[in-house]
């Protein structure tokens, strides 16, 4: 896959939603961001993102 935005814009993009996180009381994980960055840059899908994120909470995804 061909990345649709540089990698440093999606870090932009993340930094950009950091404050309203910060309002709302949430903040995101450095491995969250790493998934998040590689979503806005089309590098990984959401499917490939989901599958990562549950195998991280413990569930057997084939």
């Amino acid at each position: 896959m061909d990345p649709h935005i540089t990698e440093a814009e999606a870090r932009a993009d993340i930094a950009d939603m950091e404050p309203i996180m910060a309002i709302e009381g949430r903040q995101m994980s450095d491995g969250d961001k790493e998934l998040l960055v590689d979503l806005i840059r089309g590098t990984k899908t959401f499917e490939e993102i989901s599958k990562i994120i549950a195998r991280e909470a413990g569930y057997e995804i084939d």
